[in-house]
Order: C-alpha cells, then sequence, then structure tokens
C-alpha cells in the first residue's frame, strides 16, 4: 500500500559478532518502541537481509520529515538509553537517510523488499526522478506479487546526525532509493530487474547502484504500544 506519512528514515547497518544477540533483543524490546512512542511516528518495519551488501534494514514512516527535527525525536536522541550505548558502537556499514517520497501506490504491505540505493549523474537528477515517477514505476504496481512500489528521495541536510547516538558509528546518508514490496522474494526481484544498470544510466543515474532482497521481520504500529 501507499507508505503512511510524508516523511521517512531508512537505515541500513551490520553489527558486530559479539553484539549481535543484544541487537535482536534491544531493537524490538526497546529501540523500536521508542521511536514509536515519539509524536509523529506512524510505523516501523525492520528486515533482514535473503542477498544483500547490508544484512540489516530499518524502515520507520512518519508525518512529515520535520518529526525527525522535533523536540520530541531530539530529545530521544540527546538521551540515549544504557542498552543503546551498549549496541550501537557495534553497527558497521550504517547509512541512514531521512527522504521524501516521490513515487508510493500499491495495494497491501508486502513481506519482501527489494531495494535500490542508487545516485543521479551530475545535471541529471530532475529527468531521472521525472522518468522513474511519471515512467518506470507506476506498471511496477500492477505486476503479479508486487504489493507496493516506493523512491524515496533523501535530504543530506536532515540525514545529517550529530548525537549521542553516533559514538563509535560512521552514518553515511543514501541519495535515491526504490523499494518496492511484495508476497514472494521472486517477484520483487523481478520487478526489479526492470530497473537495470543500463536503464538506469540512460536516464541519468551513476554506476554503482547497490540493489537488496530483504524479508520482513517485524513491524510496529504506535497503537499497538498504546494497547
Amino acid at each position: 500500500m501507499p507508505l503512511a506519512g510524508d516523511g521517512f528514515i531508512a537505515i541500513w547497518n551490520d553489527i558486530l559478532p559479539e553484539a549481535r544477540e543484544a541487537f535482536f533483543e534491544w531493537h524490538p524490546r526497546e529501540h523500536m518502541p521508542e521511536r514509536l512512542g515519539i509524536s509523529g511516528f506512524r510505523r516501523g518495519r525492520r528486515y533482514a537481509a535473503i542477498e544483500a551488501d547490508i544484512e540489516f534494514l530499518t524502515f520507520y514512516e512518519a508525518a512529515s520529515v520535520e518529526t525527525f527535527s522535533s523536540e520530541g525525536y531530539k530529545a530521544r536522541l540527546g538521551v540515549p538509553t544504557p542498552w543503546s550505548l551498549e549496541v550501537l558502537p557495534a553497527f558497521r556499514n550504517n547509512l541512514r537517510g531521512v527522504c521524501r517520497a516521490a513515487f508510493t501506490a500499491g495495494h497491501v504491505d508486502g513481506g519482501y523488499a527489494w531495494t535500490l540505493r542508487f545516485e543521479a549523474a551530475e545535471g541529471r537528477a530532475e529527468a531521472l526522478k521525472q522518468a522513474l515517477v511519471e515512467t518506470l514505476l507506476p506498471p511496477l504496481v500492477a505486476l503479479p506479487k508486487v504489493t507496493g512500489v516506493h523512491f524515496l528521495v533523501c535530504d543530506p541536510a536532515l540525514s545529517g546526525t550529530n548525537t549521542a547516538l553516533q559514538r563509535g558509528r560512521t552514518i553515511t546518508p543514501p541519495d535515491l532509493i526504490v523499494m518496492i514490496e511484495g508476497s514472494t522474494p521472486d517477484g520483487v526481484s523481478e520487478a526489479g530487474g526492470t530497473l537495470s544498470d543500463e536503464v538506469l544510466a540512460q536516464l541519468g543515474a551513476m554506476p554503482g547502484a547497490k540493489r537488496g532482497l530483504y524479508q520482513m521481520e517485524y513491524a510496529l504500529l504506535p497503537a499497538r504500544i498504546a494497547a
């Protein structure tokens, strides 16, 4: 289905082996509920890689990008919990983008996600975005086993962080993101296959796009916390 809200954070990370068990407990028991308890957050989802360059993807949907600069959000960032201070320095290959949706459509949430991280060549950004929004992405929503298609544009000014939570981590912001949700891994992969390196290059993308195939581990809504 279409994404919930107008602001999004996409986070990729690997985790050091010695912190792996703590990460698996901390994230669903404390970290995601903490985030979904902040006013403006509408949904959180975490995915694990089936085939990708980075193992974990966490995706938050919010009312607007301003949610991520709100006083409530900054207050939480500025006072990390002891558990967060234990786990977060063990993150590796950490990417974090605060984004807006240039395109989002679909029917229901999918259990699988195919992701594409890429950049536009100099002077080609607007043409690339227009081609994706108007030509390439809308037909994918109708493909078998596809439940949602989203195109996110990340804001570098909003994606950077300099808080207590960044201790021990180097965080790189992504630029452009396509996310295809679906009911089977083959379905999302086949839809993503239409966005080949050759097609992207013709439209104005830089070489070096990164693709990933993920399975959703869990999701959380604010109402579930209140309940």
